[in-house]
């Protein structure tokens, strides 16, 4: 209940301020609890600012190596990863881990925790091998610090599985995550937030490998699950149908998977937004499905809501708006008409161009 916790938090900052002062470490830890239940409720941006006047004053009051001042700078390399700023963010975890090493060591569980951060900000940053491997030492570090079915160990282990999917290596990560899923079923129960997580990750690796039978009767059995464990409205009850509906279009059952797709996408819209990125995947998904039901005026249509809510919603140079403007295209080759698609390529090569031009020239000034 974040919302409310929020406010409490608000509070209790007010009167510590009143009682005992601006810099006063009980109220910083108030303020503190304050950025992150904005960090918790969708509000990164308002989080990493609220973050930044807690770490100055806690370096003013407390020394740059304390304890509590690596604890806010940590967060806020989270707030700006979550703001998409991950080259900032990577500069503050490798700030903050140089200095949990020092004063901590680098088996302290948060060092630990910071590299595990770390790893997963590489990855962000398109680098696979190098989050694969630091991702691989910290779950060997957290194994032996923690044990190997501790949940931060088997956090590390999830990352471990996520990276090598993301290297192609699908065979590898199916296996991991097996593993990952078997343990949290053990020690976390089988209705667990984090085992579905897990679950659903094996469906993608059997998706993956070719394997859509099998991904099929996963998610269905997922769905049911989520359904009774967390509402048929859940979010991660609908990215499960989701999942149902892709394995449906690879198994050739168009029909059905249009209507899955629709369905999902109105809830999603309903529950999330019209233009939240879920949404937009799901509707993005309908246009596929039109596309190879032969539907292709149809399908550029959607196509084209897509690309216009990305565009408004993300800007127009950001990695999903120029991969919906490419769909576009395709769709347009499609329906025979070479020339506009010619023309929308051309467009998405400029903005893709200048995109990677701006985002090596121009990086932001990382905080602490």
């Amino acid at each position: 209940r974040w919302e409310e916790a929020g406010e409490i938090h608000r509070a209790v900052a007010a009167e510590r301020e009143r009682l005992l002062g601006p810099d006063h470490p009980d109220t910083l830890a108030s303020r503190y609890e304050v950025a992150f239940t904005l960090s918790r409720t969708g509000h990164p941006a308002e989080a990493l600012r609220a973050y930044k006047r807690v770490a100055e004053a806690r370096i003013r009051v407390l020394g740059a190596d304390h304890a509590d001042t690596l604890a806010v700078r940590q967060e806020m390399a989270y707030a700006l990863g979550r703001l998409g700023r991950h080259a900032d963010a990577h500069q503050v975890y490798a700030s903050v881990l140089a200095a949990r090493e020092r004063v901590m060591g680098p088996d302290h569980p948060d060092t630990l925790r910071c590299r595990h951060n770390l790893a997963f900000n590489l990855g962000r940053l398109g680098r696979p091998e190098d989050a694969h491997r630091m991702a691989r030492e910290v779950a060997e570090a957290r194994a032996r610090v923690l044990g190997a079915d501790h949940p931060d160990t088997l956090v590390t282990r999830y990352e471990v599985a996520y990276e090598l999917g993301r290297l192609g290596r699908w065979q590898e990560a199916l296996a991991a995550y097996r593993e990952v899923a078997a343990a949290r079923e053990r020690v976390l129960g089988p209705d667990h937030p984090d085992t579905f997580a897990a679950r659903h990750e094996i469906g993608i690796c059997l998706g993956r490998l070719g394997h859509s039978a099998r991904a099929l009767a996963l998610y269905e059995g997922l769905i049911e699950d989520r359904t009774r464990a967390q509402g048929p409205d859940h979010p991660e009850t609908l990215r499960a149908r989701h999942g149902l509906g892709v394995n449906l279009g690879r198994l050739g059952r168009w029909e059905e998977a249009l209507a899955e797709s629709r369905e999902v996408r109105a809830l999603r819209a309903r529950v999330l937004g019209p233009d939240h990125p879920d949404t937009l995947v799901s509707r993005r998904e309908i246009a596929v499905a039109l596309g190879w039901l032969g539907r292709w005026s149809a399908a550029l249509g959607e196509y084209r809501e897509v690309a216009a809510a990305r565009e408004r919603v993300l800007g127009p140079d950001h990695p999903d708006t120029l991969a919906g403007r490419d769909d576009e295209a395709h769709c347009l080759e499609q329906l025979g008409r070479a020339a506009e698609a010619v023309e929308l390529y051309r467009r998405v090569a400029v903005l893709r161009g200048s995109g990677a031009s701006r985002a090596a020239g121009t990086a932001h000034a990382a905080p602490f």
